[in-house]
């Protein structure tokens, strides 16, 4: 199984544990596109502010770079924490996957266990009453 699926199928059961946690994710969701929103705005309220001043060309080219460099770091800083982000949430994803299925494997085993009882003990009164 890749990993994709194991990661969806890890979503859907906590989804399933916890019915809140779309609602949640939703919000979460939506303020992060508030966010970027908001920041490609004002990047291209800025570029629009640059390009109608009243300046000479020379510095409208010199400010315009400058922004674009400017826009440029902030890009590249938030990919290296979307990415850092993205990897912690992975990992926690991992453990609290980790977490359940070693619930679910004590369950089975437990499981297992009473059954296994319950044939030794019908096998006993079988032969109790021969």
């Amino acid at each position: 199984m890749n990993l994709k699926r194991m990661e969806e199928k890890v979503e859907a059961v906590k989804k399933m544990l916890d019915p809140d946690r779309a609602k949640r994710e939703k919000a979460k969701e939506r303020k992060k596109g508030i966010a970027k929103g908001l920041a490609l705005g004002t990047f291209i309220g800025g570029l629009v502010g640059v390009f109608y001043a009243p300046d000479k060309g020379e510095n409208t080219r010199k400010k315009a770079k400058e922004e674009l460099e400017k826009a440029k770091e902030i890009l590249e800083n938030n990919i290296i924490e979307g990415k850092e982000k993205l990897g912690d949430f992975v990992e926690d994803k991992k453990e609290v996957f980790n977490e359940k299925m070693i619930l679910v494997k004590e369950k089975v085993n437990a499981k297992a266990d009473v059954a296994v009882a319950e044939d030794v003990l019908e096998e006993e009164e079988e032969a109790d009453k021969k």
